[in-house]
């Protein structure tokens, strides 16, 4: 079984993928207070946008909007992205199960109003959840 990375590990690979280019580019249009919930290989972090910034802890949120439950290996991958569009490709691979070891569920927790005034919309279609 391998050993899991330690979590300060993963959030800085979790802010090179949302809080970085491209991936920063990505999460550009949701809105203060939107609220995602990320499960890495069993470890839960929070990601809420302040401030116009999606800020990263450990520790799954109350509410969460969408969550997502990914491994490492699927991680990596979208840390590699390139352009917004690669984020964008790379993550719909996760989903499929089409590239490699990566692996990606999610489950939309919101109702269309907060998905509405959040910004998700556009996010969740670009990123081929809806």
């Amino acid at each position: 079984m391998a050993k899991k990375k330690p979590a300060v590990e993963t959030i800085d690979l979790l802010v090179k993928m949302f809080q970085e280019y491209p991936g920063s580019v990505v999460v550009e249009r949701l809105r203060d207070g939107a609220c995602l919930e990320a499960t890495v290989d069993g470890q839960e972090f929070g990601l809420e946008k302040t401030d116009g910034v999606l800020m990263i802890s450990e520790g799954a949120p109350v509410s969460p909007d969408i969550s997502v439950e990914l491994n490492r290996e699927a991680c990596d991958y979208l840390a590699g992205s390139e352009t917004p569009d690669d984020v964008i490709t790379r993550t719909r691979e996760c989903i499929n199960g089409t590239h490699d070891d990566c692996t990606m569920t999610y489950s939309i927790d919101a109702g269309p109003p907060r998905m509405l005034l959040k910004g998700y919309l556009d996010f969740a279609r670009k990123m081929g959840l809806l």
